[in-house]
């Protein structure tokens, strides 16, 4: 409970303002004119509440000479004090409402925004909710705290994949070769600008390999005449011999052109039938002619196709196709291109020795066939051998040439653009698989797994929290409408919910008037537009009541309500008192300000009715030097007399001898005995005339009229009037320099009560 308002000082009008004499008991009623301090005083209790040290120094004196600075007893000597800017401790206790508890949880001005839904769930909730919303909160921040290291990481790597998104980069494949590969398609983008040039260059082409028909060597080696005598060569070649002479052979085949009629050229004798001449016939026949012209010719053809100058001049082909095919190194990578010579002349060689071989064995005995199987199966072996080097080396000048080919193909189809995309794609497959890049996505896998377990976590708690915001919410919307329903509102609200759009969880509900539908924004119809001020207050109100009678803790709260009342008619303010009372009987104490005496008056009555012994203070805040406010006694019953009141105890103070102003005392006789017979006759005398012309209308009344009965009188009353109007500017301008002898006075006071309280002179 709080006990004393010690000290306030710097803050606002309360500059210097000293409660020490002043008791705090359970109920305590302040009264304050408007504009005389009230919200500041709420203000350092709302402060105090929520440690919130800037609603104080907010507040600082504008003119002020003295810090922010103030002092408050609690039970049992606890003392709370606000120096330095700050509070010395945090008093949750203390539930304020407000216009800033309006502003913040329900509207400001006429508008109702997001923030004041948000505030007003925290308030409407309470503690009940509190650990649910911690949980929220702290799940809520995990989530975060790992969302915000997964950016981390995001932004560590966002430098590594220009142009890709993260999800394209993390996908990107290894590739070992990339560095090949970018080298290869790098010379191809060099290529694609220069194609017609590269084109040009010449392509290494096969060189002719040397051909040898073994085939029909072998076939002419083989021929014979089969119309040859078998005998005939050998007599020839024995005659030929005798002769003893190497052109005897051809000398005798030219003679024997010459024969005819069977007679000798030389000698005339008959040849018929001459052995020898039979042979020659035989031996130089035209078929045998041509076999030996054949087999002469084979001679030829073996010392031609045997050269050394056919293999040297396929090695200078192959030297041509080798630079032709080095000319392309930089665009095309080719296998060398080799040709060992040697051991293709070493087969010719042999090859060429046996040929010629069996050549010469031809001649010397051409209708003879010479050569075997195996020699054929020899010549063609060596001949293999010559041709295998160059095989080998045309499939050489093959293959480059393919490459070339290929690479010519691709080089007309490239595009610049294409060929740079995946360079660049390579490129970053390079990044995404370097170390420092593998490595933070491992931790970026990881981060997702917490986060996403922290997400999972958060939805947990937040759907443990919707349900008892669900269940609070449908609680709190009925018990606010039926506030509202008793304090004469002719709306209600409507789907109180929450949800969680936004920054936080929040309100959300709407208003219904005259069975239509009221947006809290927008419209119209709007809640800016449609609920008067006494409305949107008593709406604020109903929240606050709402909220606090729901709180489990009630029975150690201290309820501060500041000007309850405020823009509130007749049955409102009386339901007020009703609910306050309500807060009184549940709570540790209830603190209430107000700027309306009556309002005070009728609470402390309605509360002394229930029940006579309650503890109730009242005090107020006063007008003090300078302007400023300070704590002083507030008699109620006083401030709340009427002037008829207010005159009738003055001159009975001045009777029973209690210190007075005589002159006060002189001008208030009048005054009062008007209030009496305005009292005593009711509507029947005018509140226009002047005390003589009252005097006049009673005693000219007819007797009829209930102002007959007061003629009695009208000699007294003329009396009085007639001492005391002296001391009126109306009758005597001279009034405040009538000299007052205090005997006289207060015997022309006595005279006038004994007529009120007689109805007699």
């Amino acid at each position: 409970m709080l006990e004393r308002i010690e000290e306030i000082q710097g803050i606002g009008l309360l500059h210097a303002a000293n409660g020490k004499p002043h008791k705090l008991l359970k109920t305590t009623l302040i009264y304050a004119d408007n504009g005389r301090g009230k919200s500041t005083l709420a203000t350092v209790l709302r402060s105090l509440s929520t440690g919130n040290a800037p609603l104080i120094l907010n507040r600082k004196t504008i003119d002020g000479t003295l810090p922010p600075q103030a002092v408050l007893q609690f039970a049992n000597g606890d003392k709370v004090t606000f120096s330095g800017n700050a509070w010395s401790e945090q008093r949750p206790e203390l539930l304020v409402f407000d216009s800033d508890f309006i502003e913040r949880n329900v509207h400001s001005g006429s508008v109702i925004n997001t923030e004041h839904r948000k505030n007003l769930l925290e308030f409407a909730l309470g503690e009940p909710a509190v650990a649910a919303r911690a949980a929220v909160d702290q799940a809520t921040a995990k989530a975060k705290a790992a969302a915000d290291k997964i950016q981390g990481i995001i932004g560590q790597l966002s430098g590594h994949h220009p142009g890709l998104s993260l999800v394209e980069f993390e996908k990107l494949p290894s590739t070992p070769d990339a560095d090949g590969q970018i080298a290869a398609l790098q010379k191809r983008l060099i290529a694609a600008g220069n194609v017609a040039e590269i084109i040009a260059k010449p392509v290494p082409k096969q060189v002719s390999e040397p051909t040898f028909d073994l085939a029909t060597l072998f076939k002419g080696l083989g021929r014979s005449l089969i119309n040859v005598h078998a005998d005939a060569e050998q007599v020839v070649k024995q005659h030929v011999q005798k002769i003893g002479d190497k052109g005897a052979e051809d000398w005798l085949s030219q003679g024997h052109q010459y024969e005819g009629d069977n007679k000798c050229p030389y000698c005339g004798q008959g040849t018929k039938d001459n052995d020898l001449i039979r042979a020659y016939q035989t031996h130089f026949n035209a078929a045998y002619a041509a076999l030996k012209k054949e087999i002469a010719g084979l001679h030829d053809t073996v010392v031609t196709d045997t050269e050394a100058a056919i293999i040297d001049a396929f090695s200078q082909g192959i030297v041509t196709a080798k630079a032709q095919a080095a000319a392309w190194s930089e665009q095309v990578q080719t296998k060398p291109i080799e040709f060992v010579d040697a051991p293709a002349h070493s087969a010719l060689a042999e090859l060429r020795e046996l040929a010629l071989d069996l050549a010469r064995r031809k001649q010397a005995s051409p209708v003879e066939p010479v050569g075997t199987v195996s020699d054929l199966e020899k010549a063609k072996s060596l001949w293999q051998q010559v041709l295998a080097p160059m095989q080998s080396a045309n499939a050489m000048v093959k293959d480059a040439a393919t490459l070339i080919a290929a690479y010519q193909g691709q080089l007309t189809t490239d595009n610049a653009q294409q060929l740079q995309q995946q360079i660049e794609q390579l490129q970053a497959c390079k990044r995404r698989h370097d170390l420092v890049v593998v490595g933070l996505f491992s931790q970026l896998v990881t981060l997702r797994a917490d986060a996403a377990a922290a997400e999972n976590a958060k939805k947990t708690e937040r759907d443990k929290l919707d349900a008892l915001m669900a269940t609070t919410l449908q609680h709190y919307e009925k018990t606010i409408n039926a506030l509202l329903k008793n304090f004469g509102a002719s709306f209600s609200i409507k789907g109180m919910t929450a949800n969680f759009r936004g920054a936080g969880p929040r309100t959300e509900y709407g208003l219904a008037l005259r069975g239509k539908d009221v947006a809290l924004e927008g419209g119209p119809p709007s809640f800016s537009t449609t609920l008067s001020e006494g409305d949107k207050r008593t709406l604020a109100f109903a929240f606050f009541i709402a909220s606090t009678l729901a709180d489990a803790k009630l029975s150690t709260r201290i309820v501060v309500v500041d000007d309850p009342m405020c823009s509130l008619d007749l049955n409102r303010k009386h339901h007020t008192r009703s609910v306050l009372k309500n807060f009184r009987s549940k709570a540790e104490q209830l603190i209430v300000l107000a700027h309306d005496p009556y309002f005070i008056r009728d609470l402390r009555d309605a509360m002394r009715k229930d029940d006579p012994a309650t503890p109730i203070a009242i005090f107020q805040l006063s007008l003090a030097a300078n302007n400023y406010t300070d704590f002083s006694s507030f008699d109620v019953d006083k401030e709340c007399e009427s002037a008829y009141f207010q005159h009738h105890r003055l001159l009975n103070e001045f009777t029973e001898g209690r210190a007075a102003d005589s002159r006060m005392v002189a001008k208030v006789i009048r005054p009062m005995l008007e209030g009496y017979l305005h009292r005593r006759f009711p509507g029947l005398i005018p509140k226009s005339l002047m005390f003589g012309r009252v005097v006049v209308l009673i005693r000219d009344a007819l007797p009829t009229s209930p102002l007959a009965y007061a003629q009695n009188l009208v000699t007294a009353l003329n009396e009085i009037n007639e001492y005391a109007g002296q001391f009126h500017h109306d009758v005597n301008p001279s009034a405040d320099a009538m000299t007052i002898v205090a005997s006289e006075l207060k015997t022309f006071v006595d005279r006038s009560l004994g007529l009120v309280h007689r109805g007699t002179p």
